[in-house]
Parts: structure tokens; C-alpha cells; sequence
């Protein structure tokens, strides 16, 4: 074309900027509550900032007048995690797993869920937290069965006597069997020390929080994260502790207990026993969770949290991939009437090329899809599919040969 000369074509994607994921949006059931100004009870709301949740009413003296934490649940998400969502579903313990399962499949951004009982409340039954987790779990596997995934259902726990040694504990692990439920027994000691009515509370908002502004493949009791908030760029590490607002100075379990009082012997029973906590590391400042255990053995492949969160964003990505190849032709070999390789190859590369998208962004290591050819479809048959993701280590703890010397060696 006359007088062109030089063509430039304008290219994007070269930054490396990425639409924002959903991987940690959450919904938090307030048990023991009454209808806030703008929000009727068993309705959710999503909120991105507290001041959304104040503006419906939700406030210190909403907490206050009804001898509640909602507004500070609230409050210690958005400050952990200032970018999350979070939706809220105010509830006067009359909610329904159905009703649940509603919110849920209506809210598809939804991943995890942390349940608040306010147990000091009149209105609230004996605690059977055996069924209660029962129930969660058999609500997110009801839902694994509809194809809508929950990696994560945070709970309160239930021991509250502190006459009870951690060695009488129950212990999740063998007595709840749910893979996907957390049972968290961690309290921010001047919370406790507002009301009686909250003495028995343990931090789901803290922990919500702290899942939320977490890749799905970190683990809770990280005590660096991968990608800070704006409000925490340049610091070494990403603590509980917020001295200004005096969140998290100490840290004990419901039962009253204090953190600094606990043997290394009560500290590792608390961990084998798969509790969720919040505890220090001596000579470090700040205060952290301890683990992201779940209520199954810890042989288990899913006992822990960011280990459902990683298969369920695998498993979402390789079912939105496929689900447009539903019901579509398939070519066959003419002469063995089974899959022909190059369709087989096309499908794994789409699949393959889903899940790739956690490899780049350091949340596997690998991934890997294979379909057999071999495969006659006729009668309806199901498509195998072979599907598998490397997941990447956890640093649990350091252990470190150190000596002194007159010379390296």
C-alpha cells in the first residue's frame, strides 16, 4: 500500500495482567442473629469492604445490642483480606442445608464457607458438633455430585472447659471424618474479653480472611504470602498482629487457655489432632495459624485445605474446558471403530491447556491429561478421562546442621 512503509500492530498480554479470580471469595453464615436494617435473615449479601456490612446495619453496635459477633467477623476478613468478597447470610439458627445449598448454587463465586454459632445464645441448642460437621460435609458432597465445588467449611470448635487437658481433646481426625470441614479453636483473647457472651467464640473471620487473600495453593499458616496486599507490600512476612488496632497482641484457644501456656508436647497434640490455632514462633514477632488441617487422616490426600483448593480449581477448569465438546461428533478409526488418536490428542489438549493456567501461575507444578482411544462410545458410554496435577511441597519446618568452624569446607 502506497506511502505504509512500517506497520505496527497493537498486542496485548504482554504485561502479564490477569482478569481477578474468584479463588477467594467466601460466604459466612452468622448463626444466632436477628435481621440487621438492610439485610433479612437468611438472605445473602455480598460485601466488598466493611463499611458495606455498616451500611446495613451491621455494626459494633449491632454486636453489642445483640450479644453477637457479626460486624467484627466481618471486620477481621476485610482487614486480612482487603481486596476479598464476602458474602453474608444472617441467620437465626433456622437455616437449612437446602437453604444453603440455595445461596451457594445461586453465588457460583462462592469457595469456601466459615459457619459463626454465637453459641452464648439462648436461642442455640446443646452443641453436637459431630453432627454439625457431618452434616457440612454431607452438604458439600451433595453439592460435589450437582458439579458445584466447595474446597473449604470452617467451623467453630467445641471444647470450652479449661479444666479439660488438650490430651482429652476430641480428636477431629478420627471422629469426624470430613475432608473438607476445619475445625477452627482459635481466639483473639480481647474478643473474649468484651462480653461473656463471647468466651467461647473462635475466629472464623480471622481465618476466612486469611484463606481469602491466599492462593488456593498456600497453606493458612504461612507466615509470608506470595501476593501481599498493597497495604503490605515490603514487609518480610504477613502476621495476625495489627499492634494499631490491637488485633492479635495474644492469642489463646476457646477454652481460655493462652498460646504462651502450652507445652511443645499439647502443641503437637493440637496438630495431630488436625485443630486449626493461632500461635508464635519464638523470637519472631507476629502471630500466625498454625496449620490448615482438616477433619480427616492426615494420610489422607485432602487433609488440607489449600490440597482441596488446588483439585477443585483443577477440577472447574477441566469441566468448563470439555463442557463444550458435550454431546459433539467424535470421529472414529474406520477400521477398529474406536476413538481416533488425533481426537483423542485435541481433547487432551484443551483439558491440558485449562489446568496449564495453575502451572503458570505457580499454583502446581505440573499437569498431565490422558484419554485412552481405545474407547467405544456406543450406548451412551462415558468419555474416560485421565487427569492428574503435581502438587507443590509445603515447608513445614526447617531443620538446620549448623556448627563453627575454622575453615569451610
Amino acid at each position: 500500500m502506497a506511502f505504509k512503509g512500517v506497520s505496527v500492530n497493537q498486542i496485548n498480554g504482554g504485561l502479564g495482567r490477569k482478569n481477578p479470580t474468584a479463588d477467594g471469595v467466601c460466604l459466612l453464615i452468622i448463626g444466632g442473629a436477628v435481621a440487621a436494617t438492610g439485610l433479612a435473615l437468611k438472605t445473602a449479601v455480598e460485601l466488598l469492604t466493611v463499611e458495606n456490612a455498616e451500611a446495613i446495619g451491621i455494626n459494633a453496635s449491632f454486636d453489642d445490642t445483640n450479644d453477637i459477633l457479626a460486624h467484627h467477623h466481618i471486620d477481621e476478613f476485610f482487614r486480612l483480606s482487603p481486596n476479598g468478597n464476602l458474602f453474608v447470610v444472617l441467620d437465626d439458627d433456622t437455616i437449612t442445608a437446602a437453604e444453603i445449598k440455595a445461596i451457594v448454587t445461586a453465588n457460583q463465586e462462592i469457595k469456601a464457607i466459615g459457619f459463626v454459632r454465637n453459641a452464648a445464645k439462648v436461642t442455640v441448642p446443646a452443641l453436637d458438633l459431630p453432627t454439625l460437621v457431618a452434616g457440612y460435609q454431607t452438604m458439600v458432597n451433595e453439592l460435589r455430585v450437582a458439579n458445584r465445588n466447595i474446597a473449604s467449611v470452617l467451623v467453630e470448635g467445641g471444647e470450652f472447659t479449661l479444666a479439660t487437658l488438650i490430651s482429652a481433646y476430641v480428636d477431629t481426625r478420627a471422629t469426624y471424618i470430613s475432608k473438607n470441614v476445619s475445625v477452627v479453636i482459635a481466639q483473639d483473647p480481647v474478643i473474649r474479653a468484651i462480653k461473656t457472651a463471647h468466651e467461647t467464640y473462635a475466629a472464623i473471620g480471622s481465618a476466612l480472611g486469611m484463606l481469602s487473600v491466599r492462593s488456593v495453593n498456600e497453606n493458612l499458616g504461612s507466615v509470608d504470602l506470595e501476593n501481599k496486599p498493597s497495604i503490605a507490600k515490603g514487609q518480610r512476612d504477613y502476621p495476625l498482629t495489627d499492634i494499631a488496632r490491637k488485633r492479635w497482641l495474644t492469642a489463646g484457644l476457646q477454652d481460655g487457655k493462652d498460646f504462651n501456656t502450652l507445652s511443645a508436647t499439647e502443641i503437637t497434640a493440637l496438630n495431630d489432632k488436625g485443630y486449626v490455632f493461632v500461635g508464635f514462633y519464638n523470637g519472631y514477632p507476629g502471630f500466625y495459624f498454625s496449620d490448615s488441617h482438616t477433619a480427616i487422616d492426615s494420610a489422607s490426600d485432602y487433609s488440607r485445605i489449600e490440597n482441596n483448593r488446588v483439585w477443585d480449581k483443577a477440577a472447574d477448569l477441566i469441566r468448563q474446558s470439555l463442557l463444550p465438546r458435550v454431546k459433539s461428533n467424535l470421529l472414529i478409526d474406520p477400521t477398529s471403530g474406536f476413538i481416533r488418536d488425533a481426537e483423542a490428542a485435541e481433547l487432551e489438549t484443551i483439558a491440558l491447556n485449562a489446568v496449564n493456567q495453575m502451572t503458570a501461575a505457580g499454583e502446581i507444578s505440573g499437569a498431565g491429561v490422558y484419554i485412552d482411544p481405545q474407547q467405544d462410545l456406543s450406548s451412551d458410554a462415558d468419555l474416560k478421562v485421565k487427569g492428574q496435577v503435581v502438587f507443590n511441597k509445603i515447608i513445614h519446618k526447617f531443620d538446620v546442621d549448623l556448627g563453627l568452624t575454622n575453615k569451610l569446607s
